[in-house]
């Protein structure tokens, strides 16, 4: 018998090598444990899933971070790869008539879920504690009892002079100033194109 040749028209021959290359962000992520598509492997996983958890309305995809551990857990996978089946998990499940057969998705490409980083400047803040020279003021009937106030570290009011500060420049208590965090990171990616913005993006798996 001699051998079938299928003609493909371009338009199928580009679709099948978008499929192919495009998958994982044009083949920069490979994973040691499952492939860009939903296998058999895939598809039991999560089909156990879904018996363990009986998530059957569990469609949202923004709750990907609840079945991470899970995935590792049961399928000794790593972070990355619990992670991107955990957000695929849910978004198959979204298109299911609610049985459970994940196997009729076998074949499907996974979408690419992952973290990313970008460098760029976080704001930060400092306390600073030191001493300045003034007075404890307190009201008693005699010194002896203004003496027994201030051994309890007792006191109505203070009258610094701010003269002096007193303070060590070596015990500044730094912190991230994360109510800020988000404007500053606006006003830096605006200040850069797009191109540049994208050139600084890392993918970290």
């Amino acid at each position: 018998m001699g051998r079938v040749k299928i003609r493909l028209t371009e338009s199928q021959y580009k679709r099948l090598l978008s499929e192919d290359n495009k998958s994982f962000l044009d083949g920069q992520v490979n994973f040691r444990n499952i492939g860009n598509k939903v296998d058999k492997f895939v598809a039991n996983c999560f089909e156990y899933l879904f018996k363990l958890r009986k998530t059957t309305t569990a469609t949202d995809v923004g709750m990907w971070r609840t079945y991470v551990s899970d995935f590792m857990k049961e399928f000794s996978l790593s972070m990355s790869e619990a992670t991107l089946l955990s957000y695929n998990y849910l978004m198959f499940n979204s298109q299911n008539d609610g049985t459970g057969n994940f196997k009729k998705f076998i074949g499907k490409p996974l979408e690419y879920f992952g973290q990313f980083s970008w460098t760029g400047n976080i704001p930060v803040s400092a306390y600073v504690s030191g001493d300045i020279t003034g007075d404890y003021k307190g009201y008693a009937t005699s010194p002896e009892e203004f003496y027994d106030m201030l051994k309890e570290g007792d006191y109505d009011d203070y009258d610094p002079s701010w003269e002096h500060i007193d303070y060590d420049v070596n015990d500044l208590q730094w912190e991230i100033d994360s109510d800020y965090a988000g404007d500053r990171l606006y006003d830096q990616v605006n200040d850069y194109s797009y191109d540049e913005v994208m050139d600084r993006i890392e993918i970290d798996n």
